[in-house]
């Protein structure tokens, strides 16, 4: 193949295994306690440090990747005559996606002959994943780039992303649920359903008391999608 396919490094694929399926990728940021990380996959920090001093109250934010960035990641490729199929984490809850497409029609005026193709995921976490899983198996069966970006393009918003959370804090923290409100949902115990909307925003579908009937509830849901069911983002 003359083409590369890439993701966004919060695609939650494994550093061996994006190295085993030959996907490329970029790293976002972190900061812990205002020191600076790549998510690089956990090569810097380990998930687990990682998880454990999050658990322990450390303040942590992310930033997105930079148009210089792209284009410096971009133009390694592009230098060697490879054409670039990348996907990017959900433009509904990053501004990376405008970040690479700047990147890409920069670069499209030096490589005019080369083809650099952006593809906003509308998803995140581990249904990101599973969409760029997907490609590298069409890929490996021989799909062009060309055939690979329509089909994307028309595929996208059938992955179901269905997940839940069993922590408040950090929804409290972020400012998404208020602190009284927070308060009353950690003593009762409520698990909040969520998936992804048609625009890649993250959405709350349901309050659910337990992590043994959120999951429970997690996994009718997928079931009746799988089965046919109407889902959330309006296609498949």
């Amino acid at each position: 193949m003359n083409y590369i396919l890439s993701c966004c490094s919060c695609a939650d694929l494994s550093l061996e295994y994006v190295k085993r399926r030959d996907i490329h990728f970029i790293n976002f940021h972190f900061m812990i306690d205002g020191t600076e990380y790549p998510d690089d996959m956990g090569q810097t920090i380990s998930p687990e440090e990682l998880f454990k001093r999050m658990d322990a109250g450390a303040d942590t934010k992310t930033s997105q990747i930079s148009v210089m960035e792209y284009i410096e990641y971009f133009e390694e490729f592009l230098k060697q005559g490879l054409d670039i199929l990348h996907v990017t984490l959900s433009s509904g809850l990053s501004g990376t996606y405008n970040s690479a497409i700047i990147a890409a029609d920069t670069l499209k005026e030096k490589y005019p002959d080369r083809k650099l193709y952006i593809v906003d995921s509308l998803g995140a976490s581990s249904g990101y994943g599973l969409i760029v899983d997907t490609l590298a198996d069409k890929r490996d069966e021989g799909m062009d780039i060309d055939s690979l970006y329509t089909w994307v393009m028309e595929n996208r918003l059938c992955m179901h992303h269905w997940f839940f959370s069993t922590d408040l804090t950090y929804y409290i923290r972020g400012g998404r649920v208020s602190k009284p409100a927070g308060y009353v949902g950690k003593l009762l115990n409520i698990c909040p359903l969520l998936n992804m909307d048609h625009l890649g925003h993250l959405t709350p579908r349901e309050k659910v008391r337990g992590e043994h009937h959120v999951a429970n509830r997690t996994l009718e849901k997928m079931i009746a999608h799988a089965d046919g069911g109407t889902s959330y983002s309006g296609k498949c």
